[in-house]
């Protein structure tokens, strides 16, 4: 199975996105501010990331850094402004639901997820 952390503080977003990848087979955990995403991060591997890039809490690029520290290879999608992204994938907010099923499904098929099994 594959394993992901889904890091947002938006509630209706959460909802959304999660109920998404568990109908498609992932294990999902969540996390509502990016130092809790590095808290869990260096709990458990995951093999992707999906974080928010809405300002809270801890910055996105410093917990992203972090986590990267700990899982260099881990997919990362970035929901919300891509401007500055370097590396992964973005999703523009408010996210078409549509589109955030065909860019996982791009990723998995792709064996941008570590320790694809």
């Amino acid at each position: 199975m594959t394993d992901v952390l889904l890091c947002t503080n938006n509630p209706l977003l959460s909802k959304s996105l999660y109920g998404m990848l568990r109908d498609e087979g992932y294990s999902v955990d969540t996390a509502d501010h990016p130092a809790l995403a590095v808290q869990m991060a260096l709990k458990k591997a995951f093999n992707a990331l999906i974080i928010d890039t809405e300002p809270f809490g801890l910055s996105v690029d410093d917990a992203v850094r972090i986590i990267r520290t700990l899982s260099p290879e881990i997919a990362v999608l970035f929901i919300g402004d891509d401007s500055g992204i370097v590396d992964g994938l973005s999703i523009e907010a408010p996210v078409d639901l549509a589109e955030f099923r065909q860019t996982i499904q791009a990723m998995h098929s792709s064996n941008q997820f570590n320790n694809f099994g």
